[in-house]
């Protein structure tokens, strides 16, 4: 079973992998307000799904800031070779 999520949700095994940055955290948030509207309607939670958007879009967004921050930082301060 965690293979199965690795593929699905881990960005450098999904498809997402390919594409631009800003694509993949954009399809990542719309997936993921569609589960959550998919959930709350399987649920019949209606009244939480906007706060379940929310929250996601807010976690999501974090591990994108997160993941660029860490990148700019490895570009920017490269370890230096030792001669």
């Amino acid at each position: 079973m965690w293979k199965i999520a690795r593929l699905i949700l881990h960005p450098k095994h999904n498809p997402l992998r390919y594409a631009p940055t800003e694509y993949a955290y954009m399809a990542t948030l719309i997936l993921a307000c569609f589960w959550c509207l998919a959930f709350g309607l399987y649920m019949g939670e209606l009244v939480t799904i906007g706060h379940s958007m929310l929250g996601h879009i807010a976690i999501i967004t974090m591990v994108f800031v997160t993941l660029l921050t860490f990148q700019w930082v490895k570009r920017k301060y490269k370890p230096k070779k030792k001669n």
